[in-house]
């Protein structure tokens, strides 16, 4: 085996250790070998002080990359230089070199790694992890002695369950191959790459076999032949969401009062994960802009981690509510609505929202309203496009919603439904809206609230 790196992998090679990289794009790029290059390299500049760490989110995919390292490292020291424990995916080099190969799925995966040590935190395919909380913890075990530069690469394709937070984290911070902060602080090169860059692929041949396995995809063959992280593959309304049509200007104030007409707050409650309280206004007539009966999304309420969108601030109720009280003194709509979160809303946290001042029901729920809920979801947003009947808008005041709803993937094993591993928080706040002010008679006159 020749180790002949592409002229992308040797640029990846060539960023200095000082920067994190980022190594997203389309399929056949090179990145996951391009990755085990800079593994390489690391082992050979560091030797008996190298503590690599690979990771992957499953037991399997990270077996498949150990046999790719484990020949990788035949070529540049020799079979009798590395010592491989294939048990445990473990690799010892000549050289003092320790290198670990391993799965992240969940705090138990997380739980081997916690309180060692490691110098190089390699991430294969984290797009595909569902919360990247692990891998921001596991970072914290990057520790070394003086001289040896700490350093986490990642790659990933466009779509999966992280597509949103690793686009709003990594792609859209700065132009490609320049460096960029994070949140955190932490200094990233984005480094992307198409299967054109990869030399040692039969181009054309490459190219049929993608038309191919995407089967007329074309938001697929664009995210998979060009590394498009602009794209909603498989996603549950990519289909149907022109952003030119459904996205209302921040500032965009409705012409018409909202007292008196239908308004209502939905929330999808969390404190591990973010909760997300929607404000909403069906719209009273057809005012030549939205047709009679429209969903206008005004304003949102949410408590994402900025670092981690799946993962909430872990506000207390009493906190949260005054944040929607104050949203909704802003529209001059009264705090009223539906509520609910994944497991079910407890009653005693209705009470004390109540005691706050919001007041919640719970959703109506019966076989098939989930999947029904996305549907009408899925109408609206085509009918704001033909124009045939009641659409749906949101203003740029929503960041959660219009960060994650377009990109919102579909369950694999259940299309007509999301994939609930993604962050579906404040889509499952538009769904309890939406059925809530679509079919709740005015406040006053029974049970449901939300009528101002």
């Amino acid at each position: 085996m020749k180790i002949e790196p592409t002229p992308y992998q040797a640029r990846c090679l060539a960023v200095p250790e000082s920067f994190n990289l980022f190594m997203g794009g389309g399929r056949g790029g090179g990145k996951s070998y391009g990755a085990l290059l800079l593994v390489l390299r690391h082992v050979e500049q560091h030797r008996d002080r190298a503590r690599p760490l690979i990771v992957r989110e499953t037991y399997k995919a990270a077996s498949e990359l150990a046999e790719t390292l484990h020949m990788l490292l035949i070529a540049a020291y020799g079979r009798r230089a590395v010592r491989y424990n294939k048990a445990d995916n473990v690799f010892r080099v000549a050289n003092g070199a320790v290198i670990e190969v391993g799965q992240l799925d969940g705090p138990n995966a997380y739980a081997k790694y916690q309180g060692r040590s490691f110098t190089l935190l390699v991430v294969d395919e984290i797009g595909l992890i569902r919360e990247l909380r692990w891998v921001r913890m596991l970072r914290s075990n990057l520790r070394a002695a003086e001289g040896v530069p700490l350093r986490e690469v990642r790659t990933a394709n466009p779509g999966g369950v992280a597509h949103a937070l690793l686009a709003r984290e990594h792609v859209n911070r700065a132009p490609p191959w320049a460096p960029y902060e994070t949140d955190d602080g932490e200094t990233w090169v984005n480094a992307p790459s198409t299967f054109r860059d990869n030399m040692h692929l039969d181009g054309e041949q490459y190219l049929r076999r993608l038309k191919a396995a995407t089967a007329g995809d074309a938001e697929l063959l664009r995210a998979w032949t060009d590394g498009d992280w602009n794209i909603a593959r498989g996603a549950m309304f990519g289909d149907v969401w022109d952003p030119s049509v459904h996205v209302l200007p921040v500032d965009y104030r409705p012409p018409w009062p909202l007292r008196g007409n239908r308004t209502a707050i939905g929330l999808d409650w969390g404190s591990a994960a973010p909760a997300v309280c929607l404000l909403g206004v069906q719209t009273p007539g057809d005012d030549g802009r939205f047709p009679r009966g429209s969903l206008l999304i005004l304003d949102e309420v949410q408590t994402a981690d900025p670092a981690d969108i799946s993962q909430g601030l872990r506000w207390p109720p009493g906190k949260l509510a005054d944040a929607i009280r104050e949203r909704c003194a802003f529209w001059n709509m009264r705090p009223y609505g539906v509520g609910d979160d994944a497991v079910g809303l407890d009653d005693s946290l209705i009470d004390v929202l109540r005691g706050e001042g919001v007041y919640l029901t719970k959703p109506t729920k019966g076989p098939g309203s989930r999947l029904a809920g996305w549907q009408r979801i899925r109408q609206r947003l085509s009918r704001s496009v033909t124009r045939d009947g009641p659409g749906l808008y949101i203003t740029g005041r929503c960041g959660l919603l219009l960060e994650t709803l377009p990109v919102l993937p579909r369950d694999p094993n259940r299309p007509e439904d999301v994939d609930t591993g993604a962050n579906d928080h404040a889509a499952d706040a538009l769904r309890y809206l939406e059925a809530h002010i679509t079919t709740a008679r005015r406040y006053g006159s029974g049970r449901h609230y939300g009528m101002t």
